[in-house]
């Protein structure tokens, strides 16, 4: 069968191959079929059976079996025949075979003569690939070494394009610039009265001086968590209903401490360490432990494995733009890293789980919580898994943590961390000690307070009847005075439920003040235990603390007993035999006292027991292993060729809009080259000696001549456009979309709507139309995301390195039917109609009314063109809604619903500009 199968190939008849194989190129044709299917095998990486197949030369001269092609005899070669299968196996091993129009392509080259181009160099050795070289700071290209106030930035950019011959746009207006800056740093557009200082200071440094207060400004935290937040992946809890099953509720804290590093600008290697393994840093610095929800976040409910992969996964991408999740299954086809790699890998991060910790004014974490990773798995093996299945593992080697050679010998020093006592038996924090103390008195003193109200009640209630029982035995001296006759003569129905009431309160104050007590004893018991050497009464306290305890859970369960008892008595109260209805609350009160009833007999029987007590909280390893921060120190060593150049990477693509390394995550050699090497390698060479400043950063990168550039082109004809249409070269400044949460932020941040409160849980998504607050802070989860962010192409909570950015006719809708598009049109348009009040005569009002629109939504004076197009929008329109019939609902939550024609035309002029292109692009 394989054998016919030749046949027909080999006289497949494909258009202008098989009537002339001479048209049959190798570079166009050949060589790109070898490189994606064949080198993972036979390529600079791997020489299965001796063969490689990245030249020409290496292609005729074959391996072990012999040449793989014979020239004009393709029948003979055994390139072709093990990729039709006639040999009876067939290649590539993985995947689908080839289709048949490439084994044509090869059977046509091959008949042709299998040539290849002159002096054709096979493909590097991996290990010399650019990425994989520690990065150097190269000298400044000549034409600008000798002037010390050039920007690095421009003097590298400005070389590539004299090389090129490309000349660099002017510099963009004024407005133009502040409002990019603004945008870029803070998310939100200059407010008016900031451009218009802006424009009045012709002074030196009036730029630098704006850049500093941005840098300086919360909102600029704000604003770049969200950035990071994409890379890091950063997702509220999901799962079906209630239940969790991927990240973890009070992850918000890690997204707060996101916030709070970048506006302290810590430098971006203490990020990446404390996100790694923060707590084998510092095991007691709450504020530190916030880091490790970035490992938090990769928690899945139902299969560790799927856990543990997405860290190792997405630890790669995020920081060292390797793609190792391509390891899992076999060895890289592309970059020098081998299945066992990815496994070994894992091993840094296989001890590791997650846990709740108390944080201070609340001991019930369900409530709020500290969220963070710790080494729970200590003596947990790693194993290869055989083709990545995790029903395979290969047990007959256990891996330890380690890194891919190409990396060279790096000699990690892996050390056990010995935590502080508090860290690994949380009972004897400060912090859990006295918020615990603090709610078990109250719980007390409340449990108390309403034994004392329902005891005076009912001393009221007894009172009563005493004196109506006096009152019915003594003479009535007025037959008036005497109770009536349908009036009951005793409270007796409310002395019972009192005495319910209080007998129930006084069981709940039992149950409290016994947790106190417990939570004391096993206090003072786990003090004495952990003391070194344990004191001489730990025993003794032990035995006190579990007595303690045991009285504790008996005052629960007589509590619930009770309640019970009390809850069959009332339901069988209302029990009619001849209503089924009422039979089925009796047979479940029932079921209840029974459960009630041996838990008391339980606890009872527990009670007589002597043992040894639980910790309040549960007790820990008192090590870590040390595998992360060894980890996370080697990724931000200074050595480290990737780190810093994928920072930087990330960094310049949210300022210019595209990337010099066009495949954020991928550096390896399936990636793409960066545009401008050399500066890239400047640039990270710059953040790690500067202490791995952001701001820093961000400063010399708004600062650039490169980013002050205009972005319009010099038209169809720019020359600019042939050499470099893409503008790979930075000859302008990119025009681009706003990101979801910069249009949402700024629709609200120009209406004077916004609330710049930070931090906290995260919000309803649902609740984004209806409150002011930041856009990070609503909730982001697998499917539950804001409906605005969505359309304006927030990306999913699985991959946000690089975003999408699409333009639609939903985003267009979002913003003209929304009601908070036109709710906040309305509030601006009110605001700007108060302050345009100074103006002379009612047509002066509404000129400056229009220029106060454009400064505040377009950061800009509006054309003599657009001004009258403007005041005719508004006249016409107030033409057309003074007449009654046509006067439709603006909406019931517009400030100017109902207000006179004049008004809402306003409003409808602000309306138009915020749905105007200019408000949603950078430019």
């Amino acid at each position: 069968m394989r054998q016919i199968l030749l046949f027909m190939v080999l006289l497949l008849p494909t258009p202008a191959l098989a009537d002339d194989p001479a048209s049959v190129d190798y570079a166009r044709d050949i060589q790109p079929v070898l490189t994606a299917r064949c080198y993972a095998c036979h390529g600079p990486l791997k020489q299965e059976q001796g063969l490689r197949l990245d030249t020409v030369a290496a292609i005729r001269k074959g391996g072990d079996s012999g040449p793989a092609v014979e020239a004009h005899h393709p029948d003979a070669s055994l390139l072709l025949r093990v990729v039709t299968g006639a040999d009876g196996w067939q290649m590539p091993p993985e995947g689908e075979p080839l289709t048949p129009e490439q084994i044509a392509k090869i059977k046509a080259w091959i008949d042709a003569g299998a040539a290849g181009p002159a002096n054709e160099q096979p493909a590097i050795d991996p290990a010399k690939h650019w990425a994989f070289q520690p990065p150097v700071r190269a000298a400044l290209p000549a034409s600008a070494s000798s002037d010390p106030t050039t920007n690095p930035i421009d003097a590298f950019l400005a070389a590539e394009r004299e090389r090129h011959g490309l000349k660099p746009r002017p510099q963009a207006s004024k407005e133009a610039l502040i409002r990019r800056v603004y945008l870029d740093l803070i998310g939100m557009p200059p407010t008016p009265v900031e451009l218009r200082e802006f424009l009045a200071d012709e002074s030196a440094g009036a730029y630098e001086r704006v850049v500093d207060r941005l840098l300086s400004d919360p909102a600029h935290a704000e604003r770049w968590a969200r950035h990071w937040m994409d890379i890091w992946r950063y997702s509220d809890w999901y799962g079906y209903a209630a239940e969790i099953r991927n990240s973890q509720p009070h992850i918000w804290r890690w997204r707060d401490w996101i916030v709070d590093s970048l506006a302290a600008d810590k430098g971006y290697d203490q990020m990446v360490v404390e996100m790694l393994a923060g707590d084998e840093l510092a095991p007691l610095d709450r504020d530190t432990l916030r880091a490790t929800g970035y490992l938090v976040r990769n928690w899945n409910r139902y299969n560790r494995n799927l856990w543990l992969h997405d860290i190792v996964e997405h630890t790669g991408k995020a920081f060292l733009g390797l793609t190792f999740n391509c390891a899992q299954c076999h060895d890289h086809k592309y970059d020098p890293i081998a299945q066992s790699d990815f496994y070994r890998l894992r091993a840094f991060f296989e001890p590791h789980d997650i846990r709740t910790d108390v944080v201070a004014g609340q001991p019930l974490t369900e409530k709020d919580g500290l969220v963070r990773a710790y080494d729970a798995h200590h003596g947990t093996p790693t194993y290869l898994f055989t083709r990545g299945d995790e029903r395979d593992p290969d047990k007959s080697q256990e891996l330890t943590p380690g890194l891919p050679a190409v990396f060279g010998d790096v000699a990690l020093e892996i050390q056990p961390v010995q935590l502080p006592l508090a860290a690994w038996y949380p009972s004897l924090d400060p912090v859990v000690q006295e918020t615990v103390t603090k709610h078990l008195t109250s719980e007390v003193t409340a449990a108390k307070q309403i034994f004392d109200e329902i005891t005076a009640k009912l001393a009221a209630a007894r009172e009563r009847h005493k004196q109506l029982v006096a009152a019915a035995a003594a003479p009535a001296a007025d037959p008036a005075s005497a109770p009536a006759a349908n009036e009951p003569t005793t409270p007796e129905a409310e002395i019972k439920h009192l005495e319910a009431e209080q007998a129930l309160a006084a069981r709940r104050v039992a149950k409290a003040e016994a947790d106190l007590v417990s939570f004391a004893m096993r206090t003072a018991a786990g003090r004495a235990k952990t003391a070194q050497p344990p004191g001489e009464d730990a025993p003794a306290l032990a035995l006190a603390a579990g007595l303690a305890e045991r009285s504790a859970k008996v005052a629960d369960a007589e509590l619930k007993l009770l309640a019970a008892e009390q809850a069959l008595v009332q339901a069988q109260g209302k029990l009619n035999p001849n209503d089924e209805a009422t039979k089925k609350p009796v047979a479940a009160a029932e079921a209840k006292l029974a459960e009630a009833k041996k838990a008391v007999d339980d606890a009872r029987a527990a009670q007589l027991a002597p043992s040894d007590f639980t910790p309040y909280l549960p007790e820990y390893p008192a090590t870590s292993t040390g595998r992360r921060l060894a980890l996370a120190r080697w990724i931000v060593a200074r050595d480290n060729p990737l780190t810093a150049r994928v920072a930087v990477n990330h960094i310049w693509m949210r300022h210019f809009g595209q990337p010099l390394v066009s495949t954020v995550f991928d550096f390896g050699l399936n990636g793409r080259e960066p545009t401008h090497p050399a500066l890239l390698d400047w640039l990270a060479v710059e953040l790690m000696e500067n202490g791995w400043s952001m701001k820093r950063l961000h400063r010399m990168i708004v600062t650039s001549a490169a980013y002050k550039m205009e972005s319009t082109p010099g038209g169809p004809d720019d020359p600019n456009y042939k050499v470099d249409p893409d503008n790979s070269y930075v000859w302008r400044m990119n025009s681009r979309r706003m990101d979801a949460e910069a249009v949402r932020d700024s629709l609200l941040s120009i209406a004077g709507a916004l609330d710049r409160s930070r931090g906290g849980p995260e919000l309803e998504q649902v609740a984004a139309d209806d409150t002011n607050r930041r856009s990070l802070y609503y909730r982001q989860a697998n499917e539950k995301r804001v409906v605005f962010l969505q359309l304006f192409d927030q990306p999913n909570v699985e991959e946000g390195y690089r975003r999408t950015e699409s333009i639609v006719p939903q985003q267009a809708l979002a913003l003209l039917n929304s009601q908070f598009a036109m709710r906040n049109s309305g509030v601006l348009a009110d605001k700007l109609w108060s302050e345009a009040a100074a103006a002379m005569t009612s047509e002066e009002r509404q000129i400056r009314f229009v220029s106060l629109a454009y400064e505040a939504i377009l950061s800009r004076q509006p054309t003599d063109v657009e001004r009258d197009a403007c005041m005719a929008f508004m006249a016409n329109q107030s033409q057309l809604l003074a007449k009654p019939d046509q006067l439709a609902p603006f909406g019931a939550e517009q400030p100017s619903a109902g207000a006179d024609p004049e008004s809402r035309a306003r409003a409808g002029l602000v309306h138009v500009l915020i749905n105007h292109n200019d408000f949603v692009s950078i430019r």
